[in-house]
């Protein structure tokens, strides 16, 4: 297949997507507006009236999620799990995690969620492993799951126990946004905060942790206090395969820049 066909076929594949979650998002906004309409009925009653307005918070939510998911497909790029079973159409796919029409629920392949102690004792879960024989994913219902940074995720929790978003799939460096990244290391609050397995390798250590590629470059640009070493140079630090090429045209404008802050600071003692 020559690139133009692949981008013309990714392109058909963000059209199909972005209209299956608009579809969703009408059936939401649709959900909202009869929740909204019916609520004056609940004066009087108080604990009718708080449960009301805590399904419309949640309805909001989710309709929140969905907009963002639609923006981030514009411009997202497209990954497909070989093992995903060929009946899933493209739109329905997150690298490796699909939405199955016929279950009304969501599966993946991430490893996360196998590692989940109750993964495989749910009853959903043994009812799918019965039909199944092979390439069996990890399921979930379809309302346990909302969009957040334009993925599916489905709630967890921290090491603090409290609540948090986790993507269903597993996020490739090209996967990534900037505030995805800044939601894993560093987000503005709790409800900002996500967490996601990379597909990507991390192997670039960053105050205690490794990070991909794409999350090192993005993490530079909100955490002021980390190395800022271009990735060629890095590579040739660590040992790994690197483009001569690019390696001295950063190792270049690293001097340089290196130089001039040398320079600024000097210019402040005096």
């Amino acid at each position: 297949m020559s690139k133009l066909q692949s981008q013309i076929n990714e392109d058909v594949i963000r059209e199909k997507k972005i209209i299956f979650l608009r579809e969703i998002l009408d059936e939401m906004e649709l959900e909202l507006e009869q929740l909204e309409d019916s609520f004056d009925d609940t004066a009087g009653n108080q604990q009718k009236r708080l449960s009301a307005l805590e399904k419309i918070s949640k309805v909001k939510e989710i309709i929140s999620g969905l907009s963002e998911a639609i923006d981030v497909t514009k411009n997202a790029v497209f990954f497909r799990n070989p093992n995903i079973p060929t009946s899933i159409p493209d739109e329905h796919v997150w690298n490796d995690c699909w939405y199955d029409e016929t279950r009304k629920a969501y599966i993946t392949f991430n490893k996360y969620f196998y590692e989940i102690p109750n993964a495989r004792t749910r009853d959903i879960q043994k009812k799918y492993e019965e039909e199944l024989i092979t390439n069996l994913g990890i399921i979930i219902e379809e309302e346990k799951i909302q969009f957040r940074f334009g993925y599916p995720s489905v709630l967890q929790k921290d090491i603090e126990e409290k609540p948090i978003w986790y993507s269903y799939a597993t996020l490739y460096d090209e996967m990534l946004t900037l505030d995805i990244v800044k939601g894993k290391l560093q987000p503005e609050n709790q409800n900002k905060a996500y967490y996601y397995t990379v597909g990507s390798e991390p192997w670039i250590s960053v105050l205690g942790r490794y990070l991909t590629e794409q999350e090192y470059l993005y993490a530079q640009e909100f955490m002021p206090f980390m190395s800022k070493t271009p990735i060629e140079v890095l590579k040739t630090i660590s040992g790994k395969p690197y483009d001569s090429k690019l390696y001295q045209k950063q190792l270049k404008q690293m001097n340089k820049e290196t130089k001039q802050w040398e320079k600024e600071k000097k210019k402040k003692k005096q």
